[in-house]
């Protein structure tokens, strides 16, 4: 099958700087540099307002250019509050809506079906208020069509009025263009403040309002502005008929009032300083400040810088008003790296108020933030965390200000005044379930949703400050008074719901998952899915759409055992594996070198206190080594016993892979005890911050060993990028250098790994660490990057860092057994070694979909011997009374070197080659002297691993060979990371780590590390 893995273009629909519903962005991949390989042949918008309520439904028609399938990524930036509640794909020439399901099925089961060639299609929100729906495939000179529909309560403006805003400035011409309005029940007519054409105007139809448009080969450039005139003398109620009682929403615009501000002498302003920085409006937020500023004329600030890490800039004293050197070192500011909440202390920065501007997405820390003063979080970002900002406000008495919703002076108005909240509802038995349920700012309007029983009744609003109540309203709920609406008033009410709950979102993310499948929302840990046929909704346990309902209900009726997607788990295998390990381990590999000159083994220091439960076992059963059929076949594939030679005829290697002849090798000798995993707390920050290949020096004649270390030689990654040739200075002036460039590589996952692996190699590794954790900025919820800023993390010695980097990746991923073993090793890093036990326990444990299974068949080999590595270690700190007895064993071995990548669907190879020139690989798993390679991984992340219980003098080359892949994401090339242990699990171990690119491309093998026992 030919590769996908071609140039990435980017196709943006529109980029509108509303503060509303922003224009969606497609990202495709193409086979060529066409830059309009896809395009938007049709669109088809439908608006809907009722009251305070406005749907929007768009109908999208993209066609595909190109002669070749593509996957497409279509993101929507929502604004606060707003959920997209519909998504519809064409199925067969039928638009097929989708259904809930949670996230991670969703996304589990998507890439199941994908492999299969067939038509999924998956919406999902990501971090912040983000939507993102993949499509695939995006068929050959054809086209798809997507439906999405969201639902939004419409703000009012600086007068008595509702106001809807629609961006429309698209960037290329469309063959097919429509836009329909209808204004329900409007006693006022709306006013267009804005429209696309001068041909769409709202005409009357009694009450209601209608315009509408229809154009060929229009390129829309102006946005849809209405605003709707309310009556503030009088509520609006309106209700949907439920099962039992009604669903209601109230709209009120009670008087705004407020009591003056008294701002504190002393300021602390945290400025977000990460790569995330540059999509806010700076210039927005210094308006806001300065009115600050001026209001109080004098005062102190002292400034915190947040990206990474948190640094205190500066104290500034203001007097009268004068701002200049503070605004000057705001100005100034450089963007770089990821965002860390959890660094922010007040001990760092001390104050007795905190302005805190950011978007709310901490991607490189956990999100909460150490203040006890109150905080006022500001927001001008289009991708932002509102839950978050929220949380942080409300929990320190602070205010939460989104400047994309209000103009600096409302703002500053917000923040100057205390504001008059709504305290509550006085109690009723009729209602419940009101929202918002908290005390939230009026600022001249309110909406409350709630669910009323059967009966008629009053409600009374209150209002006030603080535990004072200085007004009510009296509001009127009765279904027989009022003409119930088609507006869907149960979603809004449950879109208010999903919103409060979701500020403490691991508090309630249970009862989020059960509301968003009821009302069909997407959320956090639910996405709307669209699969092809009803056989894969029966597959995967799935209720489908109506359509399908009745069908899918009979069949699951007959034979729900039969037909429900198997699930299994890899203990099973892994007993029969620890049997084969065992078998291997007690064999005499050296017997038949006896007598034979410069055969000369080193003994391995056996484990103590281990305890080995023999029990028989079934035979074992056959090594999976079939490739995948999307790959092209192996030579001698399925056979390893075959001739070695064959495999030069296959090998392909990869990407941004340094020529041959530019690698350069440090020898590195490193004793036992300064590089025995150093893990644990309390390790040398120094040492555990070595770069891979600087050499590490005896402290003290107590480090020495009995035993001579091995050698480990392995080459500094180089890149041959053409931008690493504009680095050639150190320190601050090569910092200006890679500021200068990054421009044209700023949503480059691999610049910022090159450069940060240079900055590393100069040993500038606080400048290298931030370069590098720029990248978990660059994109929403990418576990592809994220792994690759894991790996480069654990070679770097930034443990925490790395613990924090998988446990997200987990999160996202829970339905791979890789997610697992990469957060135990990350716990192990950190000294966390009894939930780095359990969790290594777990990859065998879970319950996995038989093709996910079956990815991962082969796995179990390399667990096992980390469990046992844990319990040789650490044993008298661990409970292993979970962990069955019969995994449990001794496996001390000279050499362990693991290999694994970061991307599904990859097929990478690992290549030892021992000091006799024997060759192990995927068609020669064991060698004369011992040597023992695990199962070969022909799709998935890996991992595979080279075991060698007794090694023989001399040297040991590793290199890592890329076969091919069936990737389609845009997260850059695939990143493998190699562990090279000797002495592994003999209480004498010492690990290296490399991390490098590739790229299938050239035949070959990739050099990966040497070592040599002597």
């Amino acid at each position: 099958m030919k590769s996908f893995k071609t140039l990435l273009t980017i196709f943006i629909l529109s980029i509108a700087s509303s503060a509303y519903a922003q224009m969606p962005v497609l990202k495709v991949k193409t086979a060529n540099a066409q830059e309009n390989a896809v395009s938007l042949q049709k669109l088809n918008i439908d608006v809907q307002i009722m009251g305070n309520i406005a749907t929007t439904t768009m109908t999208m028609t993209f066609y595909n250019s190109t002669s070749s399938i593509l996957e497409g990524e279509l993101t929507f930036p929502m604004p606060d509050g707003v959920s997209i509640s519909r998504y519809a794909l064409d199925i067969n020439g039928k638009m097929r809506e989708a259904v809930p399901v949670e996230k991670a099925k969703a996304t589990e089961v998507f890439e199941s079906i994908e492999r299969r060639r067939v038509d999924p299609g998956l919406l999902e929100k990501v971090e912040g208020n983000n939507f993102r729906t993949r499509i695939y495939p995006m068929p050959a000179k054809a086209t798809r069509t997507i439906i999405v529909a969201y639902e939004e309560e419409l703000k009012f403006n600086n007068g008595n009025a509702l106001t809807y805003h629609l961006p429309l400035d698209y960037k290329q011409t469309i063959a097919e263009f429509s836009l329909k309005t209808t204004v329900y029940e409007s006693v006022v007519k709306p006013e267009l403040t804005e429209q696309p054409d001068g041909s769409f105007n709202l005409n009357s139809k009694g009450n209601n309002y209608v315009a509408e448009m229809k154009k060929t080969n229009y390129q829309p450039q102006k946005a849809l502005n209405i605003n709707l005139p309310k009556r503030s003398d009088m509520p609006e109620v309106q209700m949907q008929k439920a099962n039992s009682g009604y669903y209601f929403l109230v709209n009120v615009f009670p008087k705004a009032q407020s009591r003056a501000r008294i701002w504190s002498n002393e300021l602390g302003l945290i400025w977000d300083a990460s790569l995330s920085g540059l999509h806010r409006d700076t210039k927005k937020e210094l308006e806001l400040l300065g009115l600050i500023i001026k209001q109080k004329q004098n005062l102190t600030v002292n400034l915190g810088l947040l990206n990474n890490t948190f640094k205190n800039a500066g104290s500034f004293k203001i007097t009268n008003g004068n701002w200049d050197e503070l605004k000057e070192k705001l100005t100034k500011t450089v963007y770089d790296g990821g965002t860390n909440y959890s660094a922010i202390h007040a001990n760092s920065l001390s104050a007795n108020e905190y302005l805190f501007f950011s978007d709310g997405l901490s991607t490189f820390g956990k999100n909460s933030v150490a203040l006890n003063k109150p905080t006022h979080t500001i927001n001008t970002s289009q991708k932002a965390d509102y839950s978050t900002l929220k949380y942080i406000s409300l929990k320190s008495g602070g205010q939460f200000i989104n400047l994309n919703t209000s103009s600096t002076s409302e703002a500053f108005a917000q923040l100057n005044d205390e504001q008059l909240q709504f305290l509550g509802i006085k109690n009723n038995a009729e209602v419940r379930q009101t929202y918002p349920s908290m005390r939230v700012n009026v600022n001249g309007h309110l909406a409350v949703a709630g669910i009323l029983s059967e009966f008629s009744t009053n409600i009374i609003l209150q209002f006030g400050y603080g535990n004072t109540v200085v007004s009510e309203q009296n509001v009127r709920l009765d279904p027989n008074a009022q003409s119930l609406v088609s507006v869907n008033v149960s979603r809004i009410w449950a879109q208010k719901k999903i919103a409060e709950m979701d500020i403490q979102y691991e508090l309630n993310k249970d009862d989020i998952s059960v509301l968003s499948k009821q009302f069909g929302i997407v959320t956090r840990n639910t996405s709307l899915i669209v699969l092809e046929n009803l056989d894969d909704y029966l597959r995967y346990d799935i209720t489908p759409p109506a359509e399908l309902r009745t069908q899918f209900d009979q069949v699951m009726k007959q034979r729900r055992a039969d037909i429900l997607e198997r699930k299994t788990d890899l203990l099973s295998k892994a007993f029969t594996m620890s049997k084969q390990l065992k078998k291997w381990w007690n064999t005499d590999f050296t017997a038949q070198h006896k007598g034979k000159k410069g055969d000369d083994y080193p003994e391995p220091v056996a484990a103590q206190n281990v305890v080995v439960d023999a029990v028989r076992m079934p035979s074992p059963t056959p090594s999976r080594t079939q490739a995948s059929p999307a790959l092209p076949p192996r030579v001698q594939r399925d056979d390893r016993s075959e001739n070695k030679e064959a495999l030069n005829e296959v090998v392909i290697v990869g990407y941004g892979v340094q020529r041959k002849q530019s690698v350069t090798a440090s020898v590195t000798t490193i004793k036992a005890q300064e590089m025995s995993d150093s893990g644990a707390p309390g390790a040398s920050q120094a040492l555990r911050g070595r770069v891979a290949g600087l050499a590490i020096k005896d402290q003290s004649a107590a480090n020495r060993t009995e035993v001579q270390q091995p050698i480990i030689i392995i080459p500094d990654f180089k890149s041959d990028k053409d931008y690493m040739k504009s680095l050639t200075a150190k320190g601050e002036e090569a910092y200006q250098q890679y500021l200068t460039i990054r421009p044209q590589y700023l949503s480059t996952p691999t610049f910022y790994f090159d450069v940060a692996n240079y900055f590393y190699q100069q040993a500038d590794s606080t400048r290298a660490l931030t370069i590098l954790s720029s990248i978990a900025d660059l994109d929403l919820e990418n576990a592809d990057l994220y792994k690759v800023l894991a790996y480069k993390l654990k070679q770097t010695g930034n443990y925490n860092q790395a613990l924090f980097v998988t446990e997200k990746v987990l999160q996202w991923r829970p339905m791979d057994s890789q997610s697992y073993r990469d957060y135990a090793l990350a716990l192990a890093d950190v000294g966390q070694y009894q939930k780095a036990l359990d969790n290594l326990y777990k990859v065998l444990t879970q319950s996995y979909n038989s093709q996910t299974a079956s990815r991962d068949e082969g796995i179990e080999e390399i667990i096992i011997a980390e469990i046992n590595n844990l319990i040789t270690k650490y044993g008298n700190k661990l409970n292993t009374s979970a962990i069955d007895k019969r995994l449990i064993q001794s496996l001390p071995v000279d050499v362990r070197v693991v290999l694994n990548w970061n991307k599904n669907d990859t097929d990478i190879d690992l290549w030892v080659t021992d000091p006799k020139g024997e060759k192990c690989y995927y068609s020669d798993p064991t060698t004369e002297i011992g040597g023992r390679l695990s199962d070969d991984f022909t799709s998935g992340y890996g991992p595979e691993q080279f075991m060698l219980k007794k090694a023989m003098n001399g040297k040991y080359k590793i290199e890592v060979n890329y076969y091919g892949d069936r990737q389609f994401t845009i997260s850059g090339p695939t990143t493998v990371t190699a562990e090279i242990y000797t002495r592994y699990s003999t209480g004498k171990q010492q690990r290296k780590i490399i991390v490098m690119p590739l790229e299938a491309k050239s035949s070959g093998g990739r050099l990966v590390g040497e070592f040599s026992f002597n």
